[in-house]
């Protein structure tokens, strides 16, 4: 496993490296077959320079980035450094341990003393990288959890994750740099060479197809990217249970991190909105907040991955244990939704039940027990693909059926009559109707009157037939909660107009979605402040993103007031003028009208 783990990081790196070469082989070798000496020469300049330029750029972002962390950590989160041995003593046993093992030098750690637990490396080398943790870290996990922690970040230094991730990341910026390059040059004319012989044709055509091959390699270069890096996090997890032998520490210590990462996010939230707190801790807390957000890909957890395992340490992170079940059931989603798989190529960390499956695993090989013995089993019961390709269907492609539809009803009778042509027109609208009655069937279903009220983690960890388990980022499931809106959904920023819900299980966004969009400046500005710190009920439509959110229909306070939200009525209002439009074109098809 840890071979191919291996493999696959340096064959991605190859092929992403591998994309730049033969688009820049394929376009210099048109210019020297089919032109002159000039011309191949300036083409050869045009794919030379951008390669230069984006290498002199992530050359110098490679060496400045790790001062700039510093200069970031130590003003947001008032970081101060230590001498490793000033940790723990297990902790300091470790990492001297690990430093002799595979030839690396830490010689600080960065100590954040704020209760969100961060642990995270950056550096350029083995042998100046620093590891910042926080006092979340020493307050939250146990020793052996702590462990397992500074393992996986040693795990990055001693695989040269630095320097690994910076070779890869500079090919989507050299391919980007392709793509304006061509296209400038392009619309200059400066690839013809000022003349119109065939050669300079040959070129230019060159150079449009390196535009369009270098931004299709760029849109894939960036999945591939994205791919490495969760790769290195599988090999950072499997290095921290190799050394400390010890894969439960990493598997228990990521589910109470993902607890604690959003329940400190709700306490600043808190901060945030409370106009009792001075302004100087306000403002400083927006700005760690949002920092913490924009350096996420460093962490050893992503917050916008923790919200979907929290509610398994929601009030059991000052006990040893955290409930198995509990985690294998809000894992369930991650592992057998296809949604989850579709999500997590756009995320730099893989998905926390991947990561939690593939430490089980590795305990196996080890012959010890499974953390979580019935992760990865079946625990929904009915395949969730055909949900899945349904929701594809009506997310992207039934929008644009609305244009094409009656398009193609005019061009089934093109050589009939235009009383035909028309008819084919109201069949193209009316199917579209039928379609956009679908998809607001399945991204709003029925709120019914005997909605139960739930808690927030039978939501998350519900795992029956045609439960909750089956929301999606489009699919909806009638939700019925209550709670306390401790903040703004994104803490601080005045212009949010989401908030978050607490209940005595778990946490949860409520997302706002009026029917015309500038209704949510209004509603941030106005509505949100006085609603915070409020008891309120909330029905609505549950959504997995992975991370769990409800979208708003009715929510009332104890006083009487009424935050609605209805986009749905939007969708409804298009169905009507959809079949409008078929009336109006069968009507526009008969004789004697119009």
């Amino acid at each position: 496993m840890k071979l191919r783990i291996a493999f696959r990081g340096m064959l991605t790196l190859i092929v992403l490296w591998g994309m730049v070469y033969g688009l820049s082989m394929a376009a210099i070798a048109i210019a020297y077959v089919y032109g002159d000496f000039q011309q191949a020469l300036g083409m050869s300049s045009f794919i030379l320079l951008p390669i230069l330029i984006t290498l002199g750029i992530i050359f110098l972002q490679f060496l400045i980035s790790p001062w700039l962390l510093d200069l970031n950590f130590r003003w947001l989160h008032k970081m101060s450094w230590i001498d490793p041995m000033s940790l723990p003593p297990h902790l300091a046993e470790l990492i001297v341990e690990q430093s002799q093992l595979h030839n690396i030098s830490v010689k600080k750690i960065g100590m954040i003393h704020d209760q969100m637990p961060t642990a995270l490396t950056y550096g350029r080398f083995k042998k100046n990288a620093r590891i910042v943790l926080s006092d979340g870290i020493l307050n939250l996990l146990t020793p052996d959890e702590q462990r397992a922690v500074v393992a996986h970040e040693l795990g990055h230094i001693a695989h040269r994750d630095f320097l690994f991730m910076t070779l890869a990341a500079a090919v989507p910026m050299i391919l980007y740099t392709f793509y304006l390059f061509s296209r400038v040059m392009l619309r200059s004319g400066a690839v013809s060479g000022g003349g119109d012989n065939k050669g300079a044709g040959y070129i230019a055509a060159a150079a449009l197809i390196t535009m369009v091959v270098s931004y299709f390699f760029y849109i894939v270069s960036q999945f591939l990217v994205l791919f490495l890096s969760r790769v290195r996090e599988y090999y950072a997890d499997r290095f921290s249970g190799e050394q400390t032998k010890n894969p439960k520490g990493l598997s228990t210590a990521l589910v109470k991190i993902a607890y604690g990462m959003v329940q400190t996010q709700a306490q600043d939230a808190q901060t945030i909105n409370n106009k009792d707190v001075d302004r100087r801790t306000r403002t400083r807390t927006y700005y760690r907040s949002g920092f913490t957000n924009a350096s996420r890909s460093l962490n050893i957890f992503d917050i916008k991955a923790a919200r979907g395992l929290v509610m398994t340490a929601y009030a059991q992170s000052q006990v040893g244990d955290i409930d198995p079940d509990m985690v294998v059931k809000a894992a369930a989603w991650d592992l057998e939704n296809p949604w989850g798989s579709f999500l997590e190529l756009q995320s730099t960390h893989p998905l926390a039940a991947k990561r939690l499956l593939a430490l089980d695993d590795l305990s196996l090989e080890m012959g010890m027990k499974r953390t979580y013995p019935m992760l990865g089993a079946d625990m929904i019961k009915e395949t969730l693909l055909d949900e899945f390709l349904v929701d594809i269907f009506l997310m992207y492609v039934a929008p644009a059926l609305i244009f094409i539809l009656p398009g193609l009803g005019a061009l089934t009778f093109l050589f009939g009559t235009d009383a035909w042509n028309w008819y084919g027109i109201a069949g193209g609208f009316g199917l579209a109707a039928l379609i956009w009655i679908w998809r607001v069937r399945v991204r709003y279903p029925k709120l019914g009157e005997d909605l139960p009220l739930i808690s927030i983690m039978n939501a998350v960890t519900d795992v029956s037939d045609d439960g909750f388990a089956e929301a999606s980022p489009f699919r909806g499931k009638p939700i019925y909660l209550k709670g306390t809106i401790i903040g703004r959904g994104t803490p601080g920023y005045y212009f949010s107009e989401d908030v978050v819900l607490q209940d005595p299980s778990g946490i949860i966004t409520l997302d706002y979605n009026p029917v015309f969009g500038f209704m949510r400046f209004f509603t941030a500005l106005f509505r949100v402040e006085r609603l915070i710190g409020s008891q309120v009920t909330v029905e609505g439509w549950y959504r997995r993103t992975p991370r769990p959110i409800v979208m708003i229909k009715r929510m009332f306070t104890p006083d009487g007031r009424r935050f609605s939200s209805n986009k749905d009525i939007a969708s409804w209002i298009l169905v009507f003028l959809l079949f409008l439009a078929a009336v109006v074109c069968v009507f526009k098809g008969l004789p004697g009208f119009f």
